[in-house]
């Protein structure tokens, strides 16, 4: 069974709003755990980190808050701090999970279209689904028998992968429009593509092996 989610947060008791600022973190440093703690326990306490990156934090004009984030390299965790000119958090919020979102912010994932994330939960329940039985002694798995048990089959499969492949289609600049057919109706193609232009060298092969 999955370990539940954990968030590290101070919760207020029947706070009326909640005002959020424009904050754009400048510079994010990664520290060691221990490093990290202290910072959290003492944030009014002159900090070497933030007293080398005072020129990076202030407000501007726009009323956006430049700031350091810090964070624990191994639990995650961060604090996000305008200094405001001192060596300490004289502005701060704790922000959980900030590790993650940074390296998010770093290295992008590829956005999913509808389609997609489709397949992957249905991916997801497939395994569980799998992984629940294996611990009841079974072995082995024929995919079909594992989609029937949750409540589906092949042609749904086909369905989803269908609509993903349209959806991405539909965003490449190449190609001009996308339709999907009713794929109910047996003995037809799945999608209508038009392309912006056409190779005439290549479409009288492509032609041949896509109705093969």
């Amino acid at each position: 069974m999955k370990e539940k989610l954990i968030i590290n947060a101070n919760l207020l008791r029947k706070e009326s709003e909640f005002r959020t600022k424009s904050c754009v973190v400048e510079k994010a440093v990664a520290v060691s755990h221990s490093e990290f703690e202290n910072l959290k326990r003492h944030p009014l306490r002159d900090n070497r980190l933030i007293a080398e990156n005072v020129d990076i934090m202030y407000c501007d004009s726009d009323n956006n808050y430049h700031c350091l984030l810090i964070y624990d390299e191994e639990k995650g965790d961060g604090l996000l701090i305008e200094s405001e000119g001192a060596a300490y958090a004289r502005y701060s919020q704790y922000i959980p999970g900030a590790k993650e979102l940074v390296e998010v912010h770093q290295n992008p994932v590829i956005s999913l279209t509808n389609g997609e994330k489709k397949l992957h939960e249905l991916l997801h329940e497939m395994t569980d689904r799998i992984a629940e039985f294996s611990h009841s002694g079974y072995s082995e798995f024929s995919l079909g028998d594992v989609l029937e048990d949750l409540g589906g089959n092949f042609d749904d499969v086909k369905k989803m992968l269908v609509e993903a492949t349209a959806e991405i289609l539909n965003e490449r600049n190449d190609i001009k429009s996308v339709k999907i057919n009713d794929l109910d109706i047996p003995f037809q193609p799945d999608i209508k593509v038009e392309a912006d232009s056409v190779n005439e060298d290549l479409s009288e092969e492509t032609e041949m092996n896509m109705t093969m």
